[in-house]
């Protein structure tokens, strides 16, 4: 676009070959000309958009609180990525340090 940016209200999915980005009702994001992507949640005092037109009803406001379901379920899945990089790492390092004892701090 001209401004440099794609404005996108939710619900919408953005996907790349990398990643896949929901965004929820209650937001909008912004994808710049470098693939950059931005998500604001909006609130009710920003019922206009940035060219002034209305927006739709926001009852569907993205929780103040995260649905503790959730939380768990990434932390794991995030707790479990960080594990197999490790294996990973641990598996193809040339290095005492990282193969032998386990210290990926380097």
């Amino acid at each position: 676009s001209a401004a440099g940016y794609v404005k996108l209200n939710g619900p919408a999915i953005v996907l790349d070959p990398n990643s896949t980005i929901v965004i929820e009702p209650a937001c909008r994001a912004f994808v710049s000309n470098l693939g950059d992507v931005t998500v604001d949640i909006l609130h009710s005092d920003d019922s206009r958009d940035a060219d002034g037109a209305a927006t739709e009803d926001l009852a569907l406001r993205a929780p103040e609180r995260p649905d503790p379901i959730q939380l768990s379920v990434f932390s794991h899945r995030f707790m479990g990525i960080a594990e197999q990089m490790g294996r990973t790492l641990q598996r193809t390092s040339v290095s005492v340090n990282i193969k032998e004892r386990l210290d990926f701090s380097c």
